[in-house]
């Protein structure tokens, strides 16, 4: 049988290259924890920005590449890359929080504020959301086609308000509440919440 040894090495070429290409992307998402200290936090999406936050070398565990940042002082502004679907963590100690998190490809959202205001785009996806928040009133905004449960577990002073109508307030309330178009919607976010003291209004 005759040897072509060009044709072998044009093989072995294809597969290195092949290799290399998947070594090069070793991960399908990401899991985000963002801290910020003290200041206003500003997030959305940034179509130029790197899927782990210009990380060399993020930790890798089953196609999840895991990245965090921290921020102590000032107002801190970040675009997350929507590239690829992100789980999303955010501390927030003191200082008011703007996400806008509709560009993204958002998997699962878990928010601790401790003290400030909260405005949260969620976008059209089925998620589940963890909100725990001090004291400072927080609104969450919805796209059309979404509809929200939310769980209180423990909201112990405020005032919860769905579609324009409080449907809870006073002390220590919990309970399930959900918005009107939930059983019909398309995409359906399920949160479980935890305040202390403020207003919560879903719109």
């Amino acid at each position: 049988m005759a040897f072509h040894p060009i044709f072998n090495l044009s093989i072995l070429a294809l597969l290195l290259n092949t290799t290399s290409a998947l070594a090069a992307t070793p991960y399908s998402s990401v899991n985000v924890t963002l801290k910020q200290e003290l200041g206003n936090l500003s997030l959305g999406g940034n179509t130029r920005a790197s899927p782990v936050m210009g990380i060399s070398k993020p930790t890798i565990k089953n196609g999840v590449a895991y990245v965090s940042a921290s921020h102590s002082l000032g107002d801190w502004a970040i675009g997350l890359s929507p590239k690829l679907p992100i789980s999303l963590t955010v501390m927030s100690q003191q200082g008011d929080a703007v996400l806008d998190l509709r560009p993204l490809q958002l998997s699962a959202l878990t928010i601790t504020q401790q003290l400030g205001t909260l405005t949260l785009m969620l976008p059209a996806a089925n998620l589940n959301v963890s909100l725990t928040q001090s004291q400072g009133d927080g609104t969450i905004t919805l796209p059309p086609n979404v509809g929200l449960r939310l769980n209180a577990k423990q909201f112990t002073q405020g005032t919860l308000i769905m579609n324009g109508k409080t449907v809870a307030a006073g002390l220590k309330f919990d309970g399930t509440y959900q918005t009107a178009n939930y059983d019909s919607a398309q995409y359906k976010v399920n949160m479980t919440v935890k305040k202390q003291l403020g207003t919560l209004t879903i719109k």
